[in-house]
């Protein structure tokens, strides 16, 4: 039974640790600046939250190979001309130029408000 009790435990603790599990919304803000790199489109904001307590928050970031990316990136593009407010959903980090920035989903609950 103790072993029972160590795995039961082991297995929490790796859950709670494991940085791919953490999740949160990105809450209703202005897009201030985008930027394009290689593999990402970078949002700036003065004001973004870090749900996923990455490295960086002053940009959130819509990845190239993320589900949906030829019909998200127009819509957050439209939003930042317009200069309306954008939230979405998290779930993770991503590293670039040795700094970790929350990830927003183009595929699931991104809205332009």
């Amino acid at each position: 039974m103790n072993n029972l009790y160590k795995s039961i435990l082991g297995i929490g603790l790796l859950t709670l640790s494991n940085p791919i599990l953490s999740a949160g919304w990105i809450y209703k803000n202005n897009i201030t600046k985008i930027a394009f790199q290689s593999e990402h489109i970078f949002l700036y904001s003065n004001d973004w939250n870090n749900p996923n307590d990455c490295g960086s928050a002053d940009a959130v970031v819509l990845e190239k190979g993320s589900a949906n990316f030829d019909k998200a990136y127009p819509l957050l593009l439209a939003a930042f001309m317009a200069g309306r407010d954008i939230s979405g959903y998290s779930d993770g980090c991503v590293t670039w130029d040795e700094k970790s920035y929350n990830t927003i989903r183009g595929y699931k609950y991104l809205t332009v408000y």
